[in-house]
């Protein structure tokens, strides 16, 4: 039948199974972006980063086997209820914490591998039963020497950033764009660009005009989303830092209570969380 090769600090665990669908087994580039996900997913080892738990191959077929976490996507929250402002810091601030440890892997030689998720939007990251946001989905994600074929483009329209619609060469700060673009919509509590072309017309819209938040979120959304990269910050360690203090000013162990239960049952909850949450209650995605 085959083996799987499993971690060897994992032992028992419920799991998620991914692999290339049938239909798409002839295609080269999906293969290829589906065994980069298995070297970087058996790599990493992050709180903010679902567990790889074994992989390889199954009756023929390549298998990658995941961490089962309960809870659910960012996407599925934002489509059934608003998030406060605390909230969403505290998911912004995770995301970002491991999207710094992902930009800051090194191989063997000490050299930096230059890692990029290539595809951050509220699809592809998960909420626990804790109030905790984990990183998932890494078909997108690229490194320096990677076999990737030119021009090729995985993130979801709306959420990649500018210089990755040009085809350009990419670093972490492409990662950090997405991420804005995230941190804008649980803010705003509406997409921020339907389209890619809407996206290369308009400029963003600042959020004071849907609610308000902090100066100094504003103002760290605004140079996250950045037309010319060399004007974000630097690397998310330092967008870290600064949601994180701003989370801490709005209630971080409240913003995860409501985190965790809306995760689980999110269409169960009372409507005292919509008025008495942590922090100021935002618009939701979708009417």
């Amino acid at each position: 039948m085959g083996e799987l090769w499993l971690a060897d600090d994992e032992q028992h665990h419920d799991v998620v199974l991914k692999t290339v669908r049938d239909d798409l087994l002839d295609d080269v580039e999906v293969r290829r972006c589906f065994r980069r996900e298995i070297a970087v997913t058996a790599s990493v080892h992050h709180e903010h980063i679902v567990h790889h738990v074994a992989h390889g191959q199954w009756s023929g077929v390549e298998v990658l086997a995941l961490e089962h976490i309960e809870g659910s996507s960012l996407a599925e929250l934002l489509d059934r209820a608003p998030l406060p402002l605390g909230a969403a810091l505290c998911v912004a601030d995770d995301i970002a914490r491991a999207l710094a440890y992902l930009h800051a892997l090194k191989n063997y030689q000490g050299e930096p591998l230059e890692v990029i998720h290539g595809d951050v939007s509220p699809q592809n990251v998960l909420i626990d039963h804790h109030g905790k946001a984990l990183v998932i989905d890494f078909g997108g994600v690229t490194w320096r020497g990677a076999d990737v074929t030119p021009g090729m483009l995985v993130g979801k329209p709306g959420y990649v950033s500018p210089e990755q619609t040009r085809g350009e060469p990419l670093d972490g700060r492409s990662d950090q764009y997405a991420l804005g673009v995230v941190l804008w919509e649980m803010l705003a509590g509406q997409a921020l660009f339907e389209t890619d072309d809407v996206r290369r017309d308009l400029p963003v819209p600042p959020l004071s005009r849907y609610v308000a938040v902090p100066y100094v979120v504003e103002a760290a959304v605004v140079r996250m989303l950045a037309e010319d990269r060399e004007a974000r910050f630097p690397d998310l360690a330092e967008v870290a830092d600064v949601l994180a203090g701003a989370a801490w000013a709005h209630g971080v162990d409240d913003a995860r209570a409501w985190l965790g239960a809306r995760a689980q049952a999110p269409l169960l909850l009372d409507d005292v969380f919509e008025e008495e949450g942590p922090g100021e209650p935002t618009k939701p995605m979708r009417p």
